[in-house]
């Protein structure tokens, strides 16, 4: 699916709704119920940071990953970005850097006191998905990278990055 901003960019992963705030959700809401268990005089914490997570999730429910034929670009609160032209690559692979999150790691090159460095992951494109991408999906985004010269890693473990 393209994105209406920009009609030459492939959509690669994008936040799903529900996932972006049912996640949340239903931790804060534990939270609230222990919150008022522990504290009943004092339950509008909780509740504040409830509905700030809502707000937060929901205002991230169009986040995506795209592509096109000269690098990554990411949709974040409506605002299509450039993050990575796919010279500036080394390798990349999909990553969970959170529950309910999927991202692609991104290894730019650069030396080794370069920030990030050759050996450090950028963690692009973090989108809300209740499970890891369908196979195809997976595999999409392994020949899109392939195709630009791009190594595709098979990322077992959460990766850290920005």
């Amino acid at each position: 699916m393209a994105d209406p901003q920009k009609p030459d960019l492939d959509e690669l992963l994008a936040s799903r709704l529900w996932p972006a705030v049912l996640i949340p959700v239903g931790v804060l809401s534990a939270l609230v119920a222990v919150g008022i268990w522990l504290a009943p005089t004092f339950p509008f914490l909780p509740v504040a940071l409830l509905l700030t997570t809502i707000v937060v999730a929901w205002r991230q429910r169009g986040d995506a990953l795209m592509a096109d034929e000269t690098g990554l670009w990411v949709r974040r609160r409506g605002r299509v970005t450039r993050r990575y032209r796919w010279e500036e690559i080394s390798q990349a692979g999909l990553t969970r850097p959170g529950f309910g999150q999927v991202a692609l790691a991104v290894y730019p090159h650069g030396g080794p006191w370069d920030v990030p460095g050759p050996n450090n992951p950028v963690v692009v494109g973090r989108v809300w998905m209740l499970r890891k991408p369908d196979p195809q999906t997976t595999d999409r985004i392994n020949a899109l990278l392939r195709s630009r010269g791009v190594p595709a890693i098979d990322l077992q473990r959460p990766t850290i990055g920005a």
